[in-house]
């Protein structure tokens, strides 16, 4: 049985559009609603409000910088994803002010299988919300989600829910289906690395001693034909994210954003002391990183199970660098995925996923995907 029980999408962004795509959507009996806009909806404030506030099935989503619908991606639209299954919502507010041991997770069921997270990219201390998070969660649950915003990486309303719009806010969403994820990501090691001896949260304040613009920028230009004072900083920065070393030998992908003085903020925190590297990447390296994620996740549970429906949290700036190549990213992964499974998604700013040692991440420039598991009888 498919996880979704209908998909709708429009490429017109009005509060009128959702609610005749919702109107769709209804016939199917959804018990939940999971709401995926453009940039264009960041205007609708009170007129989305009053909208939702007339639905009396659970709601919830963002905006983000693309929409993925099996192999398309779409720059512009709503899309709308009814669940079959019974979900639960929660809305943490002022994520970057108050502490997260603030947060009040009692509320969340032992008996919980998965739990999707959506935050706003924005926001400070999302590392520290999700290592929270996670104490509170039962063994065996999957978690999987993304950042929401726009490339204009600015601070408004980004993320839905049934009281509304909400920005600096982290919605976690719980549901009873099983997920198994999927991460990708192919970058690889470019130069470094590098001492972050001073940052402040998910801003870089300085490398090895020095201004962290400085070092940044004068080894990219080392490394490339590519000039800062030529182009907008994230033109160029887009191919080539920091890398955070982690105990494990592997990499934790970092996008530097914007400038903010002479420091760098990240879609993500940056401990003080670790160590990053700079990386670059190649289209069919990246390309082979997500596809193959899917494909050897469905193949080792082949024998015990099918996959049904799929979510996609892919990486906006996979999308800016791989450009037209970016569309064989979604065709291979969405061959995995049979028909009449479909593959939703949207293109995300930071990745979110719990991985088999128990650690609990956001990702950057890489690609997550929640495949819903379903019985062999089925």
């Amino acid at each position: 049985m498919a996880v979704f029980s209908d998909v709708q999408f429009t490429p017109n962004v009005t509060v009128q559009a959702l609610a005749d795509s919702i109107a769709k959507l209804m016939l199917s009996q959804p018990k939940g609603i999971m709401i995926l806009c453009s940039a264009e909806a960041a205007s609708w404030g009170d007129d989305f409000k009053q909208y939702v506030g007339t639905l009396d099935v659970p709601i919830f989503g963002g905006i983000f910088p693309g929409l993925i619908l099996d192999s398309r991606f779409e720059p512009r639209g709503i899309l709308v994803v009814g669940l079959r299954t019974n979900i639960r919502i929660c809305v943490i507010e002022n994520v970057s002010t108050c502490a997260p041991v603030s947060s009040n997770m009692a509320y969340m069921s032992q008996s919980v299988n998965s739990v999707m997270i959506l935050t706003d990219a924005l926001s400070r201390q999302i590392d520290g919300y999700l290592q929270h998070v996670l104490g509170f969660l039962p063994k065996d649950c999957s978690v999987f989600g993304g950042g929401a915003g726009t490339l204009e990486f600015k601070a408004q309303p980004c993320l839905f829910s049934a009281a509304g719009m909400h920005q600096d806010a982290m919605i976690l969403v719980e549901m009873s289906t099983q997920w198994d994820i999927a991460v990708g990501h192919g970058w690889e090691i470019l130069a470094g690395p590098y001492l972050a001896n001073s940052t402040d949260d998910n801003c870089v304040l300085e490398l090895n001693f020095e201004p962290a613009v400085q070092l940044y920028e004068r080894v990219v230009q080392e490394h490339s034909k590519l000039r800062f004072d030529e182009h907008d900083f994230f033109d160029i920065a887009k191919s080539f994210p920091f890398g955070l070393a982690r105990l494990d030998d592997s990499v934790l992908i970092r996008d530097p954003l914007k400038l903010q003085g002479s420091g760098l903020i990240c879609a993500g925190d940056v401990p003080e002391n670790t160590m990053l590297y700079i990386m670059s990447g190649e289209a069919d390296k990246l390309i082979e990183a997500a596809s193959g994620a899917v494909k050897r996740t469905i193949s080792f549970h082949i024998n015990e199970q099918g996959v049904s429906d799929c979510f996609l949290f892919d990486c906006v700036s996979r999308q800016l660098f791989l450009q037209n190549l970016f569309s064989n990213e979604l065709d291979l992964i969405h061959q995995e995925i049979n028909p009449p499974h479909r593959t939703v998604g949207a293109l995300v700013l930071g990745e979110i996923e719990l991985d088999q040692s128990g650690i609990l991440s956001l990702h950057n420039k890489t690609a997550v995907a929640a495949l819903a598991k379903i019985k062999s009888h089925e």
